[in-house]
């Protein structure tokens, strides 16, 4: 059988045990006094720029902040301006159509009035016609009853102020 010794693998030798902690603080007094400084300059350096780079988010986050408050502003702005634009639009628009209604309803009144002194004068030849017939046949009439015995313009005279009477009737 083998024979093991479990304790002495178990405890550590003393003298191996001293010259590694002796080892151990020359390497950590070694570390201290060449390494350690350039460690914490590493480190600080590390934390401001850290601490610079959140004031600058911070500020930054800031101007965008008041970046968008001036954006809305503008926005704002432009709104209200597209409105007074569309109002004045819309009032012009308005003054227009009144005009044009107006214009229109001169021409309309115009070619009414126009059309109504043309009926008048139509109406005004239509009785002269009227009356000339009237003088024509009752001429003829005249002139059958009673043959030639009176002079043609005489009659003709006659008539025409008999009808100048019953055409004022007429009118």
């Amino acid at each position: 059988m083998i024979d093991i010794d479990v304790l002495s693998q178990l405890i550590p030798n003393p003298l191996t045990m001293l010259v590694q902690l002796c080892s151990t603080l020359v390497l950590f007094l070694l570390m201290k006094k060449f390494l350690w400084s350039s460690v914490e300059n590493f480190l600080e350096q590390r934390s401001l720029k850290m601490q610079s780079d959140l004031e600058a988010s911070e500020q930054a986050k800031q101007e965008a902040l008041s970046d968008r408050q001036k954006a809305l502003a503008q926005l704002n702005e432009a709104s209200d301006k597209a409105e007074q634009i569309v109002s004045a639009a819309v009032k012009q628009a308005k003054d227009e159509k009144a005009g044009i209604l107006a214009q229109a309803d001169k021409e309309a009144d115009a070619a009414r009035k126009k059309a109504h002194e043309q009926i008048e004068a139509e109406r005004q030849a239509m009785y002269a016609d009227m009356k000339k017939e009237m003088v024509e046949v009752a001429l003829a009439a005249a002139g059958k009853l009673l043959g030639d015995q009176n002079p043609e313009d005489l009659d003709r005279d006659a008539i025409d102020a008999f009808v100048k009477g019953t055409g004022s009737y007429g009118e």
